[in-house]
């Protein structure tokens, strides 16, 4: 009874068992995007290399460089399978950023299984790309592996060294610089040792670069003079003052330089400032082929005295007499006015600093965004003795955003719109008023303050009545007028939806790129969790039109609860080909909101087809109209040709009309159309474009 009993067990059992099915290349995908080490641990225990491979390549790792534990654990204990070591080592040092691999691992375990590979001489590159992506002080144990590597595997950890800045390592670098040929300088590793040595930057490390261009000076091979030009490429990227001290460095270079070495000689003296290369760049003019890069030299550091010297070594360089003149003329134009081309260049350097400073700080923004933030806010801070401009508005802006989205600091973000408000170019519109509104409307939940604040926002820009900005700030005060409405009286927007609605959305989504971007862009699920804000509309784009309808409009409902954004960006995204989502999302919305959109509409039967609309206009033209001729455009367009065609005679209304003479519509897309036309004014014949949009029913010319 016994064995029959388990007998029918089993067989109960068996089905549940097999029930799980093998795992696919599709499942391999979705493991490695969702980051699922338990996934990862069913694909090891089916054996699988491919599919291990597969959730290898797909493997999300977003903003984090570094592995996560239950991760590191897994490829420690896989560490000796030959199925599956190699595929998951490969989620090691994937990237390359700043001399520095990632992701990294942090565990002494598994730099020692690492550690025994790279000393037993299997497959070196493969084992040294890996050991070196960590943060873990192994610098001596790698120093004591170089003399037994061959120079690619050697290379990384090169790299490795000169990163850390590491001082004992020098003697060893010198050693394997001295053994290793130039016939076998694989991926540059005796470029890679001169670099590392200048990073070090000891006095030891700068002399034996300094020794090291001495011989290559003795050699007139191709491969010496390559290096000597890396060496001034790589000492150029160093700001001035630092080591090798000019005077040195131009002590060791070869009496005789190549076009290259002449070329990194001229940068090195041009990026460091270094005025006592000065002497250099006259020879440059007369005996080098870069005399043109000399000039811009001398005149990027040197003062009058040295232009007129520049000018003077011109007349005995061997150039063409073009070339010759051409470079005068840079240097007469300096010294035509030399205080007002020292102002221009000293502005010049400050931008490049500032820009210096932002790509420096740019490596912290994933890795310590908080000193990311007190770094990029410092900056700006200093910027502001400048003159207001555009572009430190921007500035202000995204950092604003970064600290509002990324660290969740509102206070903070707030301070910083209103910087960006306060450095903005006179009689500018207010953006950033309407950043701060957005923040005490949805993170402080104050709707007095935002009304007041939109409200501000509206009063500080009056566009001219007939400038190409009229219809555009019309579109913009409909929107915020739709805000105030919202917020004060709770109504939503419906009604009639227009083209200049839709064109007040499309600048919206514009202004995405002068907040903080989300990086990586957002998988569709991961939109549900970012905090409400109207601007997530533009940091979210195109991401949240993926959506299926039930996700998508919820989206929209928390960030634009007005809806005025929403049906502006539905009714473009209808426009152009929607997906199927989109469609339906927009006729639910339109439907329950009761909006009417553009494309509605019957419209007015004289634009009922572009062809149609040309007509119209070649008619128009054709009786000397100009109001009937601004009828055939689109609002933007009647702004900015009403006071062309209005200061035309009639006369000259028909002329232009009779200069078309040719139309031809191109292949149809959605609600834009384009026709190619020719143009003929006496005996030339020019080719353009007209493009068509469907508005309300009635296609009008957008652009041509």
């Amino acid at each position: 009874m016994l064995t029959r009993a388990l007998c029918l067990l089993m067989a109960a059992l068996l089905p549940i068992a097999g029930a799980a099915a093998a795992l696919t290349e599709a499942d391999a995908v979705r493991i490695g995007r969702e980051a699922d080490v338990t996934g990862l641990r069913a694909l090891i225990g089916q054996r699988n290399q491919a599919l291990i491979y597969r959730a290898g390549t797909s493997w999300n790792f977003g903003a984090v460089r570094e592995l996560a534990p239950a991760l590191e654990a897994l490829i420690v204990e896989h560490y000796a399978d030959p199925v599956v070591q190699r595929p998951l080592l490969g989620l090691l040092a994937k990237s390359l950023d700043r001399f520095e691999r990632y992701p990294k691992y942090r565990s002494r375990r598994l730099f020692e299984l690492l550690y025994a590979d790279l000393k037993a001489g299997r497959d070196t590159q493969h084992y040294a790309i890996r050991i070196i992506a960590t943060d873990l002080a192994v610098e001596p144990e790698l120093v004591a592996l170089l003399p037994q590597l061959d120079p690619a595997a050697a290379n990384e950890l090169v790299m490795f060294l000169g990163a850390r800045k590491y001082a004992p390592a020098v003697p060893a670098l010198q050693a394997l610089q001295a053994r290793v040929p130039h016939q076998r300088n694989t991926n540059q590793m005796i470029e890679r040792v001169d670099w590392a040595l200048l990073q070090i930057g000891t006095p030891a490390a700068v002399q034996s670069v300094l020794e090291r261009l001495r011989t290559l000076g003795r050699s007139r091979t191709e491969a010496a003079g390559y290096e000597v030009w890396q060496i001034l490429n790589y000492a150029s990227q160093f700001p001035t003052g630092s080591p090798p001290a000019y005077a040195e460095l131009a002590a060791a270079l070869p009496a005789e330089l190549n076009e290259s070495a002449w070329g990194g000689l001229i940068q090195l003296i041009a990026n460091r400032k270094e005025t006592a290369g000065l002497p250099q760049l006259l020879r440059a003019i007369t005996q080098s082929p870069k005399a043109d890069e000399a000039v811009d030299a001398l005149l990027a550091i040197g003062e009058p005295a040295d232009w007129r010297a520049g000018r003077a070594a011109l007349g005995e360089a061997r150039l063409a007499a073009e070339r010759t003149a051409l470079l005068q003329k840079k240097l007469d134009a300096a010294l035509a006015d030399p205080a007002r081309f020292v102002a221009h260049r000293d502005q010049r350097d400050s931008e490049r600093l500032y820009a210096a400073e932002k790509r420096r700080l740019a490596a912290f923004k994933a890795t310590d965004p908080g000193r990311y933030g007190a770094g990029m806010r410092a900056l700006l801070e200093r910027q502001e003795t400048r003159a207001p401009s555009e572009a430190l508005m921007k500035d202000y802006l995204a950092l604003g955003s970064f600290l509002r989205f990324t660290l969740h600091r509102p206070d903070d973000a707030t301070a910083a719109y209103e910087a960006a408000s306060r450095v903005r170019p006179q009689d500018s519109f207010d953006l950033a008023a309407i950043a701060v509104a957005d923040v005490q409307r949805f993170d402080k939940r104050d709707a007095r303050k935002a009304s007041e604040l939109y409200r501000r926002a509206l009063g500080s820009y009056r566009a001219p009545v007939q400038s190409q900005d009229a219809a555009f700030f019309a579109g913009l005060r409909r929107w915020i007028e739709h805000e105030i409405d919202y917020l004060e009286r709770g109504r939503r927007f419906a009604g009639a939806l227009g083209p200049a609605d839709m064109q007040t959305a499309f600048f919206w989504l514009a202004l995405g790129t002068m907040h903080e971007p989300i990086h990586p862009p957002p998988e569709p699920q991961a939109l549900a969790r970012l905090p409400a804000s109207q601007l997530q509309l533009a940091r979210a784009f195109p991401a949240m039109l993926e959506l299926a309808p039930r996700e998508m409009l919820p989206f929209f409902e928390k960030h634009d609860p007005t809806g005025y954004l929403t049906a502006g960006i539905l009714a473009t995204a209808l426009a152009k080909e929607p997906s199927p989502y989109v469609k339906a999302a927009a006729e639910q919305f339109f439907r329950t909101r009761g909006i009417r959109v553009p494309f509605a509409s019957a419209g007015d039967a004289r634009y009922a087809s572009p062809e149609k609309t040309w007509a119209a206009f070649l008619g128009a033209a054709k009786k000397g109209n100009a109001g009937a001729m601004l009828e055939c455009f689109t609002s933007g367009m009647q702004a900015k040709l009403e006071p062309l065609l209005t200061r035309m005679s009639a006369d000259e209304l028909r002329q232009m009309g009779a200069s078309f003479v040719a139309f031809s519509m191109q292949e149809a897309s959605g609600n834009y159309r384009e026709a190619a036309i020719v143009r003929q004014q006496k005996d030339r014949r020019m080719a353009g474009f007209v493009t068509f949009v469907n508005g309300g029913g009635s296609w009008k010319i957008d652009s041509m």
